[in-house]
């Protein structure tokens, strides 16, 4: 399979919205981005540190609001800032021309940033969910009823253990990837499975499961979401005594799930290799 040429932005086929993107390009994408996420961790900072108040229920309203839109609306627009600031755009993959659902019509390669990034993002959204997990018990255990505050910090404590997790797959997945491109003596290392049939059941396997849908990744971050779950329920034992025996349970049951999730995800991470792509490329779903 060859590799499409480079082309420039400017010419990759967007079927929607690609004046405004187009428009918009890589500093506004980033500006917007930051800018909504920056709007999100005020509320939930203003949310954290205010009295109980009328006015502080509204602001933990608008606060649950803006966790169910503004994390994804940020991500999004970063996301997409990112990939027209550091990528190579590339017309179709070619995988699959025959496939039922078109796959790869659109192609990038960006340029990786060191691992040193996903050690500080790791320990970022690993730290503030811990935070946020300790607020959930204290409120919770504190008091009967559960208020929109106590729903945002597990809400945002759930999304960033998702994160964390993600992150922390994605930096194990690029220090093996690393580590073999540097071992290899083929002349272009994203072909390290070269020796590989481009046909066979392995690479065809890996090619979708860990390079086109990242379920390796996936898998990091629901396990991570899982060990956060433990967490809370070992947390709130001591504020329901009489149902001690049933939230241990649970806590075993989700801490079991967790380390299996997240053990077999960081495991597969270290196979992406087998897909015979370059990690720092991607394709469109269609």
């Amino acid at each position: 399979m060859s590799r499409a040429p480079d082309r420039g932005f400017a010419d990759v086929q967007i079927p929607v919205g690609g004046g405004f993107w187009r428009a918009l390009g890589a500093n506004g994408a980033l500006a917007v981005g930051y800018g909504l996420a920056s709007v999100h961790l005020a509320l939930l900072t203003i949310t954290t540190a205010g009295a109980g108040d009328q006015a502080r229920e509204g602001l933990d309203r608008v606060s649950l609001l803006s966790t169910a839109i503004l994390p994804l609306l940020a991500t999004s627009f970063i996301w997409i800032g990112e990939l027209i600031r550091r990528g190579r755009w590339r017309g179709p993959s070619g995988h699959k021309p025959d496939a039922l659902l078109r796959q790869g019509s659109i192609t990038a390669t960006v340029r990786m940033l060191p691992a040193s990034w996903h050690v500080f993002w790791l320990l970022a959204t690993a730290g503030v969910s811990a935070v946020l997990l300790g607020g959930v018990v204290r409120s919770m255990n504190a008091t009967v009823s559960i208020d929109d505050r106590v729903y945002a910090w597990t809400a945002n404590g759930i999304l960033l253990a998702a994160v964390a997790g993600a992150v922390g797959g994605s930096l194990v997945k690029k220090l093996v990837w690393a580590r073999r491109a540097g071992r290899s003596t083929a002349p272009s290392h994203p072909a390290l499975a070269r020796r590989r049939p481009a046909s066979s059941t392995g690479r065809t396997f890996w090619r979708w499961f860990s390079y086109r849908w990242r379920l390796d990744l996936w898998s990091c971050a629901v396990g991570a979401v899982a060990l956060w779950a433990a967490g809370a329920f070992l947390g709130l034992r001591s504020g329901s005594p009489g149902d001690a025996d049933s939230i241990t349970s649970a806590a075993v049951g989700a801490a079991v799930l967790g380390i299996l999730l997240l053990g077999s995800g960081l495991a597969a991470t270290t196979q992406f290799w087998r897909a015979g792509e370059d990690l720092a490329s991607s394709e469109s779903v269609a």
